[in-house]
């Protein structure tokens, strides 16, 4: 009865601690699959946040071009001014007009460019701007060659329309380079976002691994216990058999021995005996 009672506990302890090793092994190959998604994850992330780098880097780059290219800029208009003032032009009421707005338009440009290195814009607001700029220089070009009348006068602004030009076209590959860079700045925080995300799911498959193992240990050592207790239960029995057997064979030797003396006895006397009295003396050889 208890031994049955041990049989049933077992094969019910193995079943539970079976079914939660199962789901341990679901749990732990979400897990592991989860962390691959993370790793693929970061290594896309880790590519988009080295290309936007580089792109960054060659904004600088051009940044630092178009600073050096303003400058020089800057010192050609100054140095125009000075030859037109040296070279004394006469003030004809047209070109006054249109060196009045020479002026007026390269303090729109200046203004412009102010604001394109100062202010935080969008990229479609730079954009926006740089076209305005273009605009701006190329108004003050065509005035600037009905005004600038002798030859160094036109060899000194073609030069300074050139770098004006230079500078145009960096504002563009600014925009355009800032713009690529903000894609992949995008998309290696949207990595990352994923990467966050996923992690909490790999901290759940995790908690729920640890949970199920420990549950599973907790029905294999009371299946062990319960194991070890049936094979102690079963050497009793086996301890308890071999004794009553022991016993039996020496309560049979016992009564053979008394059986035999008392058949002897009636033997010697002369007493007629039974077939298992004359059976049991020839076994023993005393007749």
């Amino acid at each position: 009865m208890r031994l049955g009672k041990l049989e049933e506990e077992i094969r019910s302890l193995s079943k539970q601690r079976n079914e939660h090793n199962q789901l341990t092994k679901e749990n732990l190959s979400k897990r592991n699959e989860t962390i691959k998604q993370i790793n693929e994850l970061l290594d896309k992330a880790k590519e988009n946040k080295k290309s936007r780098d580089e792109l960054n880097i060659q904004v600088k780059q051009l940044k630092e071009r178009r600073k050096e290219i303003q400058n020089t800029l800057q010192e050609n208009k100054k140095t125009l001014d000075e030859i037109i003032e040296k070279e004394e032009i006469t003030n004809k009421a047209d070109i006054q007009r249109k060196r009045k707005q020479m002026r007026g338009l390269n303090s729109k440009i200046d203004k412009l460019e102010w604001e394109l290195q100062t202010s935080v814009l969008t990229p479609d607001q730079e954009k926006e701007m740089v076209q305005l700029l273009e605009k701006y220089s190329e108004q003050l070009n065509k005035i600037a060659e009905q005004v600038h009348i002798t030859t160094r006068q036109t060899s000194m602004w073609r030069e300074i329309a050139s770098f004006q030009k230079q500078v145009n076209n960096l504002y563009n590959q600014i925009i355009d380079y800032a713009k690529e860079s903000q894609i992949y700045h995008n998309l290696m925080n949207q990595h990352y976002h994923q990467v966050n995300s996923l992690r909490k799911l790999e901290r759940e498959h995790q908690k729920l691994f640890l949970k199920n193992k420990k549950i599973a240990d907790s029905f294999h050592r009371d299946f062990l216990s319960k194991v070890s207790e049936k094979n102690e239960l079963r050497n009793q029995l086996r301890d308890f058999k071999q004794k009553v057997r022991k016993e039996m064979r020496e309560k049979l030797k016992t009564d053979v021995e008394e059986s035999t003396q008392k058949a002897y006895a009636k033997y010697d006397k002369g007493e007629n005996l039974s077939m298992e009295e004359f059976r049991l003396l020839v076994e023993k050889g005393l007749i």
